[in-house]
């Protein structure tokens, strides 16, 4: 299962690297400038800008389905699945016959406006509820669309909440320490006191009212993964870093470990039809 997680991941920056004008290498390496420490290193942001593709006609996308993978990318990358979940997201639904995929459409700017993306979300849930009875969500977010989808799920209600099995974070500019729901790369419980960029920056104007945050019976309910990896200091500010964008923070589709884990989570959840 690694390995094919693996190869479905380089596939598609082969494909996406293919459509420069100007070829460009993006090895693991080639991502990452050291600076100072292994806790420290800087990576390149030119790797989100890379093309994006869709893994299911967006027609079909709208249709009803068994389930529907609805995920939001970070800051930057094009519109398609984020190539952070792109691996994972295509084996499940190679997995588990019925699926869709269907981006977030959303500017995904810097100006980390997620209202647009949002209101997406809500409104095809909502829709679901009405028109495709009993049809089933997991949600996906990476960096800016991590916010997107903790405020997504602080709008939703009780009977859409229901239908929402699974929830996979990377990259959390608004983790806080504490939460059931925290886990390292290998998705095991962690216990650090990560505390992400923007969250920081909020506690330190006295605005924690402007953190969005899981709910505690969201947090308790075995459906979100919220990772961070180590040397991402979006998800785990680090003062003494200088990086724009760390390389930790672009690693996600990288690491065997956060796509078999997410994987697994989001396979279980579906088929076993949780609350």
């Amino acid at each position: 299962m690694r390995s094919t997680l693996r190869l479905s991941f380089l596939a598609i920056l082969a494909t996406c690297a293919s459509a420069f004008a100007r070829p460009t290498v993006f090895a693991r390496n080639s991502l990452i400038e050291a600076v100072n420490t292994l806790e420290c290193r800087c990576g390149s942001a030119e790797f989100l800008t890379l093309p994006h593709a869709n893994i299911t006609a967006r027609e079909k996308a709208r249709q009803c389905s068994s389930y529907k993978l609805i995920d939001a990318r970070g800051t930057t990358e094009p519109q398609g699945v984020s190539i952070m979940f792109y691996p994972m997201i295509k084996n499940i639904l190679a997995n588990i016959s019925g699926g869709v995929s269907l981006p977030v459409e959303y500017p995904a700017g810097t100006a980390q406006n997620t209202t647009t993306g949002e209101n997406f979300v809500l409104d095809i849930i909502r829709e679901g509820l009405h028109q495709c009875p009993g049809q089933k969500y997991a949600l996906f977010g990476y960096s800016q669309g991590a916010t997107l989808m903790l405020r997504v799920l602080n709008r939703l209600d009780h009977r859409a909440l229901s239908l929402v099995k699974s929830v996979i974070l990377v990259g959390n500019p608004y983790r806080t320490p504490g939460k059931l729901s925290s886990v390292n790369e290998k998705g095991q419980r962690d216990y650090s006191d990560s505390v992400g960029i923007f969250t920081s920056s909020a506690l330190a104007e006295n605005k924690s009212a402007a953190v969005p945050q899981l709910s505690v019976d969201i947090d308790r309910s075995g459906k979100v993964l919220d990772y961070c990896l180590a040397g991402d200091g979006v998800c785990s500010y680090n003062s003494a870093c200088p990086c724009q964008t760390p390389a930790g923070h672009l690693s996600y589709g990288l690491v065997d470990t956060v796509q078999t884990t997410a994987f697994e989570h989001v396979v279980s959840r579906i088929k076993g039809g949780s609350k």
